[in-house]
């Protein structure tokens, strides 16, 4: 009965429906569970112990665990990175030889409080200095010169109105002036000439000498 599990002894399948999850508010755990390879007998007498390798996505190198369990917690993860997950089995008395690495599994601990809230409050750091510093985009819309030379156009409009009223008052001043003195020049006309008809009757008369 034996002879038929001695080749599966040797060499075990790879453990099965591997699972790995976050632990919550535990930032640098995660938790990891799987099954017997279904090749596998299941006796009491048959058992297996399991290694379990682990890495960040964003390295090589790996973390080596081993275990006696199907499920077990992973303590040095790092908090916030995905990390990949692969099991291998071999019989519990050592017999024989690991077992290939199962399928990957991946999870992403749970962020530290502290470190999400530090980067929670640099981030609407940001957003409010950008919402602060004009915009250094060109402006679409286009820009409007009218107003410097609408302001000229008036203030020379207004200049040429007051030439024009001191002109008006000035030619008014002039022609009242002029008008003023042909009028008296006219009330000393008649003053002189009575003057000159008294002067003449006081002459004495050709036929009197």
């Amino acid at each position: 009965r034996l002879l038929p599990l001695l080749p599966r002894a040797v060499k075990p399948d790879p453990p099965e429906g591997l699972v790995v999850e976050p632990i919550p508010l535990a930032p640098r755990r995660l938790h990891v569970s799987g099954k017997y390879p279904s090749s596998w007998p299941k006796e009491p007498h048959f058992q297996l112990r399991f290694r379990l390798q682990y890495r960040p996505i964003i390295h090589r190198s790996w973390s080596m665990v081993e275990t006696v369990n199907l499920s077990e917690v992973i303590t040095d993860a790092f908090a916030g990175l995905e990390h990949v997950v692969q099991v291998s089995a071999k019989d519990f008395l050592d017999a024989g030889n690991w077992s290939e690495w199962s399928a990957e599994a991946r999870a992403t601990p749970v962020r530290d409080l502290a470190t999400a809230a530090s980067e929670e409050t640099t981030t609407d750091a940001s957003l409010e200095t950008l919402v602060e510093e004009p915009s250094q985009a060109p402006n679409p819309e286009p820009i409007n010169h009218s107003d410097p030379l609408e302001k000229t156009a008036v203030l020379v409009s207004l200049g040429i109105f007051s030439f024009f009223v001191l002109a008006a008052v000035l030619v008014v001043t002039i022609l009242i002036w002029l008008r003023m003195r042909k009028h008296g020049k006219d009330k000393t006309k008649p003053h002189n000439f009575l003057v000159a008809a008294t002067h003449l009757k006081a002459l004495p008369s050709e036929s009197g000498c």
